[in-house]
């Protein structure tokens, strides 16, 4: 009876222990793993560059006018066109401002003459005129003299009445004033004309000319040409219609192709004029340089705008003005720790996993410059095993295989 009691505790032993051992095993086998891919953390350096959003066309583009208002004669070109320097544009119509040319002319014609005679002085028929108009005054004035004297004394023996006299006196004092007047144009003329005369009639013939040069310039500017190479951006007017002085009628610009951006108070100090940059145009990378920094902010975007002139010119059917593009501006090398952008996740906060005892670790990280699909980051360190494949799949604390 005990060997059947005992062979019976050692039974329920054995299968106590079998069924242990088999939970041990169970809870083992139920930890999953997570297969990751891990690259092992090093100082690297890598060229850095600043990184804008640009805008094609600057002060290469300009606005041409007139000067004037008349109406559209003629359009020579289209838009997109090629020109060459001094290439015709547009024509007004003159007929209103060579009106005004002529006139101007004629008026600058006898400023010149009267200027002329004030410098060469007077010719001698003008001075045998002078004489002979003395001669004819004097001669008067010797009758009126003559006449009055004897209506003097025709008065005072009460032959005539007062008003004989009085009428005798005024044309004596018209006789005496025509002499005088007379003998002064004589003298002049004889003199020559005063040096402050000369000055007046020059300056009259300054202003004059100065107006007659004013007309011209109006004419040939009625004739819109190429100020140099490129091409016609826009054509804002039509012929046959009135066109408002000063108001734009092309737009065009020189054959630079160039891109603007506004760079930040911190980013101008680090770029100067000459600096190398890459432009990305749609699907085109073209070569850059810096050819002007503007030295004062903008008042609505506080930033400072910067030209870059492409160096490796791109199609011009392909360059269109006002167009969005990427810019990437070098600014030397960074070294520190760099990691694929694709490895890092965002919550809120950027992360990335490192692998630690075969467990994945969460590592908050701050992200600096950019190298293509590099980045340069704090937070992590040299010969941390970084997740770069399968970080989406984990979380902190989960058990991983490296593969």
């Amino acid at each position: 009876m005990n060997k059947r009691i005992l062979v019976t505790c050692l039974v329920f032993l054995n299968l106590f222990i079998l069924s242990g051992c088999s939970s041990e095993s169970d809870s083992k086998a139920d930890v999953k793993t997570y297969p990751v891919k891990t690259i092992e953390l090093q100082d690297k350096s890598y060229p850095v560059s600043l990184e804008y959003e640009g805008l094609t066309g600057g002060s290469e583009v300009k606005k041409l006018s007139f000067k004037s208002a008349a109406k559209v004669a003629k359009i020579y070109v289209s838009k997109g066109q090629h020109v060459k320097k001094g290439d015709n544009l547009v024509d007004l119509d003159k007929s209103d401002l060579n009106f005004a040319m002529d006139a101007a002319k004629a008026q600058m014609d006898s400023a010149s003459a009267q200027y002329n005679k004030a410098v060469n002085g007077a010719q001698t028929e003008d001075i045998n005129k002078a004489q002979i108009a003395v001669k004819n005054a004097q001669d008067n004035y010797n009758y009126c003299k003559d006449l009055y004297d004897k209506n003097v004394t025709l008065y005072q023996a009460k032959a005539i009445p007062k008003q004989q006299l009085d009428d005798a006196k005024i044309k004596l004092d018209d006789s005496e004033s025509a002499l005088n007047s007379a003998n002064e144009t004589l003298t002049q003329l004889q003199n020559g004309t005063r040096e402050e005369d000369k000055q007046a009639a020059l300056a009259a013939l300054n202003t004059t000319k100065a107006n007659y040069d004013s007309k011209v310039n109006l004419v040939e500017d009625a004739s819109l040409k190429a100020p140099e190479d490129g091409y016609v951006v826009d054509i804002l007017c039509k012929e046959n219609e009135m066109q408002a002085a000063g108001y734009p009628v092309i737009l065009f610009r020189n054959e630079n192709q160039v891109v603007t951006v506004g760079l930040s108070d911190d980013d101008v100090k680090k770029v100067q004029i000459g600096e190398k940059a890459k432009i990305k145009i749609d699907d085109d990378t073209v070569d850059g340089e810096i050819m002007n920094i503007v030295q004062s902010a903008d008042t609505q975007s506080g930033t400072y705008s910067a030209e870059i002139k492409i160096t490796n010119q791109i199609d011009n059917n392909k360059f269109y003005i006002g167009q969005s593009v990427k810019v990437y501006i070098d600014d030397g090398e960074k070294n520190g720790i760099w990691i694929p952008i694709s490895s890092i996740l965002n919550d809120g906060q950027d992360y990335v996993y490192a692998v630690e005892d075969s467990r994945a670790v969460r590592k908050n990280i701050t992200i600096g410059q950019t190298n293509e699909d590099q980045v340069c980051v704090e937070g992590l360190e040299v010969g941390d095993n970084l997740v770069n494949e399968g970080m989406k799949n984990i979380k902190a604390g989960y058990q991983v295989s490296v593969e």
